[in-house]
């Protein structure tokens, strides 16, 4: 009698803990069903693009004693740095020449301004932006010609840019909106739910980082360190639940 009572008693259980269990689960379906009838997910998409435009600046500052020699040293260091630049194959479009900067030396005794003028810095700009990326990625490093000639230039980082981001940016929206879509489905089809249609779409902003990099911004990021570049789209969306 104690066997059959306990083996009964086993069954009944098993049987409770079962029906509970389903109880549960469609609990979980009408709860996730009732929360506003949704579901929000984000999805992202990636695509890998080289640097298609480069923009490289070049300063050459000179001093001199009156505004007048400064500017005068300054322009024909300018004109030298332009001239070695279209021999090496930039055509003269790709080159902008700047307007001179001029900077006043100031007299100062003792942190104190003496009111006398020691002389004139005027720096003056050329300005490279062409889609050789390569050459000026190879000129970058090399400027040894110029300073043996005497020509103060200074080259800043080269920017590497791409042209074309406008025209990726409504495929890459689209790859990451398909991935929400397959995120929703994962989430819900565990409970047995469906996803329906869309309700609501926010686009984030896109972020052009370097290779593999974990950076993000919350205003957009966009690297001009390196040629190759990996460009992020990210979406947040709202699907129905059916």
């Amino acid at each position: 009698m104690n066997d059959a009572s306990s083996t009964s008693r086993g069954a009944l259980i098993l049987g409770l803990s079962i029906v509970i269990a389903a109880l549960v689960g469609a609990m979980a379906i009408g709860q996730l069903k009732r929360a506003g009838d949704d579901i929000t997910v984000t999805g992202s998409a990636k695509r890998t693009v080289q640097a298609d435009l480069a923009v490289w600046r070049l300063d050459v500052g000179l001093q001199g004693p009156t505004q007048i020699d400064a500017t005068r040293a300054a322009r024909d260091g300018a004109a030298k740095v332009r001239a070695f630049l279209i021999r090496q194959g930039f055509p003269e479009t790709a080159l902008t020449v700047r307007a001179p900067f001029t900077m006043v030396q100031n007299e100062y005794i003792n942190g104190n301004a003496t009111g006398r003028i020691l002389g004139y810095q005027v720096t003056q700009q050329i300005e490279v932006r062409t889609p050789d990326v390569q050459k000026v990625a190879s000129l970058a490093g090399d400027l040894g010609v110029l300073l043996a000639e005497g020509v103060p230039v200074v080259a800043q980082a080269p920017e590497y840019l791409y042209a074309k981001l406008p025209e990726i940016r409504g495929p890459l929206l689209a790859e990451a909106t398909k991935d929400a879509k397959i995120r929703a489905e994962e989430i819900v089809g565990a409970v047995g739910a469906g996803v329906g249609r869309l309700k609501a779409v926010r686009v984030g902003v896109f972020q052009v980082t370097k290779l593999n990099s974990t950076e993000v911004n919350d205003y957009g990021m966009y690297d001009t360190s390196d040629r190759e570049k990996e460009v992020t789209a990210v979406v947040r969306i709202t699907f129905s639940l059916k």
